[in-house]
């Protein structure tokens, strides 16, 4: 292999992290028996969801641990890529990579968090199970979110200034950084999924993890 070769197989890994993760929702939301509990949810369901979905949960667990090593490759990529860019770029590496790698650890985090969740013996008692599933939110939501507007801004910074990027990614990533700033909110009100911060959250997911994705199919293409 190449070090073109190479190069482009290590930028793809923004694609593969965004595809891990939505294989792993495949299992908690669609394979499952029911979707995944919702914040409000009665103890009694969410004692039920992880007690008939053990095997689903875990995997949920596996494949956003994998996705979450996925992005940090990716992450570490973006940074090099602004390196050798110009100076200005340069200074915004530091940026890209602290924020990219506290969204991976957060992404691990939940991942823990699900495997955790998939004990029986934590299923079965009512505070431990609902603390855990708030903590799984909180980790696998703003956690990801909020610091992952660090390493879409300064990409996004580059597709305006540079023009190495289509500017459709930089209006994108304008978006994102926006609403995964804004979806820090949550944290001011109770845990709710009908709350207008959780709506701000699902739309910083959504419009980050698709930057995210292009970006990366952009890069490994060569851009």
């Amino acid at each position: 292999m190449n070090r073109l070769s190479a190069q482009r197989l290590w930028a793809s890994t923004g694609a593969l992290a965004i595809a891990l993760f939505a294989a792993g929702l495949l299992f908690g939301d669609l394979i499952a028996s029911t979707n995944y509990p919702r914040l409000d949810a009665p103890p009694a369901d969410v004692r039920e969801y992880f007690l008939r979905n053990p095997h689903d949960v875990r995997a949920l667990a596996f494949f956003h641990v994998l996705s979450g090593l996925a992005l940090l490759g990716f992450i570490t990529y973006l940074q090099m890529w602004l390196r050798r860019l110009d100076q200005r770029s340069a200074r915004l590496a530091p940026v890209a990579l602290a924020g990219g790698v506290t969204a991976a650890v957060f992404l691990l985090l939940s991942a823990l968090l699900y495997r955790v969740l998939a004990e029986p013996a934590v299923a079965v008692d009512p505070a431990l199970n609902h603390a855990l599933l708030v903590a799984s939110y909180l980790a696998g939501g703003p956690g990801i979110a909020v610091p992952l507007a660090l390493p879409v801004m300064a990409g996004s910074v580059t597709a305006f200034r540079r023009g190495l990027l289509p500017a459709w990614l930089g209006w994108l990533g304008t978006g994102a950084v926006a609403a995964c700033v804004l979806s820090a909110g949550i944290l001011l009100g109770p845990m709710s999924n009908s709350s207008f911060f959780y709506g701000v959250l699902l739309v910083a997911a959504i419009l980050s993890l698709v930057w995210v994705f292009a970006t990366s199919v952009m890069l490994a293409g060569g851009a």
